[in-house]
């Protein structure tokens, strides 16, 4: 051998793994590096944007508080000074006009002022005045408290804006006395502004506090100023005021009360209209509840508070000595304010993603074009596998010993589509002559590793199935289920084995389609279609030879029936239940039969409900019973016993074997099944008999006394017994396995699928459709 020729496996495993470290990691590192410089260079940049936001923000928050402090103050400012100076002017006024001075001072304010709601003035001795917005727009009620006859009225009068009265009424007082109201007790040994709880006024739907002042007048009487100012206006006030873009500002007390703020009404109707118990809420409003906890216990000031993952920024203001404790709370995210640097730290980072990406870029180019080259290699080397096997496939079927024989199952044909495809199950399906139904000619289960075959399908069943077929073109579906054109087949064939995909490929002869492949759940691939049309022309030569069989076997053929007319074979036996006949119980011994073919019958007990109906009934059960013997004689069974709704057909009762017994147990099934649909049909009457065969070995010999009865024992008599209590139709005859396998080539057959059967397992069981 020559020096060029030998191969150092050293050298070639040095040359494979410095191009790895070329191509892929080298690229691969330099880019996790680039990569982590620029993420140290943003990191250390968020974080000094960061430091200058929240230094930021608690200036701008300082800021907002003063300006808003101020903007609550002007709202107040009205109902507290407000009654020091109406006060000071009433103080002073004769008493003559002290009214009139009143209701001027009170009318000018409520013009003015919007969140004034109105005035009371009374004095010692019980009088009492009032001004108020009226429910009109536009329109102010003028009251006075007076005295008739010993009762006291409230007198009313409305007034326009250009002071023009419109009306007048009175009602009853009801014992009103101003000096029993928390606002005039208020004031009771002070000379400050006092302010009451929080309260509704149910005409107006307006939720009030009341300040108010004690004075005395000139003429030595003891007088209360109050003004009511409107809660809801001050919560609206505070709604509309933004702390940065998102927080918001509200008014508490010293004891946590709500005094203001978002949703006012809302939560004064949660709390039932109880001032005690209109408390700040944490779950509506969990960050100010921080923001208050945080005053409590370290004052008025600002404070930083986290809550879900998210910094706030809040803070306590005192308002001012007038408004009774009153504390303002703001929060709002520390985001809001710092926007423009986020705005800023995002720029940057995509700047740094811009540059990142490039560099990923440059790097994924030189690893792309050099795993694309490995990609088609691969890609080459999978071709020429696939290739090969495909090469391998055809030369097994070429070579399958007698491949064009109809009489041979076409094993290697299916088992090599399953290969080569990866379906699960690969069948070959031939059209009958006169296209009616299709049979199956050989069924490949590749995960069980199993071949059956020989059950068929009917037109009148799968009648757009058929039509797809016959159209002689491919096509293939993901879920047979649900095209209409498989539906029926994948109920048929398909759902015991529990397949989901099929792929059809027809089959075309001389005269058209006769036939198809059929794969269930494929891994097909476009490239495999010319493998497919290669194994359906192979297929189109096996049934070209199966035509020239049949053709030239035409006139030798021998009626079956011709067949069993000839067999030696003694005469129908029977017990005394149906036919009579003593030759029966001329069985006197035991024996072993060695091929015994069982067919039991199972009728559904009738419903009558008549005389006439019973005789119907009976006469229609002779009539019966009279066709079966006719067939039993016809076929030459054994013996026909009746028990209750069973009746039981036996036949190859020998010692020797009998080949022929489960021919004619079959013909004769089918002939009794016809008899029966007709019979009942014409007595109006549903199908209401399942049929069973089994066949194999059985024992039995004449039992009893003069007269002796013949009975058979086995598992062949049970298992044709579970066979008809399990069909699932009415009419159907339902088989075990062993007849399926002895009669496949001259019958029709559908799977069923498994079954239990006590100290056997599971088998399979098969229907019995019609002769070939």
């Amino acid at each position: 051998m020559s020096s060029e020729e030998i191969i150092d496996p050293t050298v070639q495993h040095d040359a494979s793994v410095r191009r790895v470290l070329l191509h892929l990691v080298l690229p691969f590192v330099v880019t996790v590096m680039a990569v982590l410089a620029i993420a140290l260079v943003g990191i250390n940049s968020y974080r000094t944007t960061k430091e200058g936001v929240s230094t930021l923000t608690h200036q701008l928050m300082g800021a907002v508080q003063q300006y808003i402090v101020q903007q609550v103050t002007d709202y107040i400012l009205p109902a507290a000074t407000g009654n020091l100076i109406a006060s000071g002017m009433i103080e002073h006024a004769p008493a003559q006009v002290e009214d009139k001075v009143f209701y001027s001072y009170g009318s000018t304010m409520l013009r003015k002022i919007p969140q004034l709601q109105s005035f009371y003035l009374a004095d010692d001795e019980g009088h009492f005045m009032l001004i108020a917005r009226a429910a009109q727009q536009g329109v102010q009620e003028h009251v006075r408290l007076i005295e008739k006859n010993g009762h006291t009225y409230f007198h009313h009068a409305f007034w326009d804006e250009s002071g023009q009265k419109i009306s007048e009424t009175e009602e009853d007082a009801k014992g009103y006395d101003p000096r029993t109201r928390d606002w005039y007790k208020n004031t009771a040994g002070t000379d400050k502004v006092t302010w009451t709880k929080p309260h509704l006024f149910p005409t107006t739907s307006q939720f009030v506090m009341t300040s108010s002042l004690r004075f005395k007048t000139d003429a030595g009487h003891t007088m209360v100023f109050a003004t009511n100012i409107s809660l809801n206006e001050l919560s609206s006030y505070l709604d509309q005021i933004k702390v940065g873009k998102t927080g918001s500002a509200m008014i508490v007390d010293s004891h946590g009360l709500l005094i203001a703020g978002k949703n006012l009404t809302q939560q004064a109707k949660a709390a039932g209209w109880d001032p005690d118990k209109m408390v700040l809420d944490r779950n509506a409003y969990p960050v100010f509840a921080l923001g208050y906890d945080h005053y409590r216990v370290r004052g008025v000031g600002p404070r930083h508070v986290t809550w879900d993952g998210k910094d706030y920024i809040t803070i306590a203001a005192s308002l001012p000595r007038y408004s009774d404790s009153w504390v303002l709370l703001m929060a709002a995210p520390e985001s809001d304010f710092g926007s423009f640097a986020r705005q800023s730290s995002h720029q940057s980072l995509q700047f740094l993603a811009i540059i990142t990406v490039f560099s990923l870029v440059l790097a994924g180019l030189l690893v792309r074009q050099v795993r694309r080259t490995e990609a088609g290699t691969r890609l080459l080397e999978k071709q020429k596998a696939q290739i090969q096997r495909e090469s391998s496939a055809v030369q097994v079927v070429a070579v399958a010993p007698r491949l064009f024989d109809p009489t041979v199952e076409p094993l290697s044909l299916t088992e090599q589509l399953t290969l080569v495809t990866g379906a699960r199950r690969a069948t070959l399906w031939r059209f009958l002559h006169d296209g009616a139904a299709m049979v199956c000619e050989d069924a490949y289960d590749q995960t069980q590793n199993t071949h059956s075959g020989g059950f068929e399908m009917a037109r009148t069943e799968l009648g757009p199935f058929f039509a797809a077929i016959e159209e002689g073109n491919a096509f293939s579906v993901e879920n047979a289920a649900v095209d209409p054109r498989t539906t029926r087949f994948e109920r048929l064939i398909m759902r015991e084995l529990g397949t989901k995909a099929l792929t059809v490929c027809p089959v075309h002869g001389p005269h058209g389609v006769e036939g198809a492949i059929m794969l269930e759940d494929p891994h097909l691939q476009p490239h495999l279609l010319y493998f497919l049309d290669l194994m359906a022309g192979v297929a189109a030569l096996r049934f070209a030879a199966q035509a020239q069989l049949l053709d030239s076997q035409a006139g030798k053929i021998v009626d079956a029936g011709q067949q069993v007319a000839a067999l030696d074979v003694p005469p129908p036996q029977s017990d005394n239940m149906l036919m009579m006949a003593p030759e029966a119980a001329a069985v006197n011994s035991a024996s072993i039969y060695p091929s015994v073919a069982v067919l039991v019958i199972t009728f559904s007990d009738p419903v009558v409900e008549g005389e006439k109906e019973t005789e119907a009934l009976i006469a229609l059960i002779n009539q019966l019973a009279a066709d079966v013997q006719s067939v039993a004689q016809e076929e030459k069974l054994f013996a026909v016993e009746v028990a209750g709704h069973r009746m039981i057909c036996t036949a190859g009762c020998l010692p020797q074997p009998d080949v022929t017994a489960i021919v004619r147990v079959a013909d004769a099934a089918l002939k009794m099944r016809e008899i029966f649909m007709a019979s009942l049909a014409a007595a109006d009457l549903e199908p209401v008999f399942t049929m069973g065969i089994d066949y194999g070995p059985a024992f039995g010999g004449a039992v009893g006394n003069s007269p002796k009865v013949f009975n058979l024992w086995g598992q062949t008599v049970s298992l044709a017994e579970l066979m008809a209590a399990g069909a699932a139709d009415p009419g159907t005859i339902q088989v075990t396995e062993r007849v399926y396998a002895v009669l496949r080539d001259r019958y029709l057959f559908r799977s069923r699928g498994t079954f239990f059967a006590p100290h056997l397992g599971l088998g399979r069981a098969y229907t019995l459709a019609a002769r070939r």
